[in-house]
């Protein structure tokens, strides 16, 4: 198995999207231990919290340096999530 140092970041992916990712796993997955599926899923709504403050903390100490970024990569991001979920589907 690969190591986490090993995968590629996509430049289009978020740390949010990730998280919604292995939170729709975890739902969709039949036959897990709900205790600690629920236990998970704790900790990935902790992280979300994190990466928002940090998003904002970042934001602040850079005076929105990256404002208008959504706007522009907005289309292509949602597309991709779109597929990536459609192939978690089906």
């Amino acid at each position: 198995m690969p190591s986490i140092k090993d995968k590629r970041v996509s430049h289009l992916r978020t740390i949010c999207e990730v998280h919604r990712e292995i939170h729709d796993i975890l739902i969709e997955t039949p036959n897990l231990d709900d205790k600690l599926v629920n236990q998970i899923i704790d900790l990935l709504e902790e992280a979300y919290r994190m990466g928002k403050k940090m998003n904002y903390k970042l934001r602040q100490y850079k005076n929105n340096y990256d404002e208008g970024w959504w706007e522009e990569t907005r289309k292509e991001i949602v597309k991709e999530k779109l597929q990536r979920r459609g192939n978690n589907n089906g």
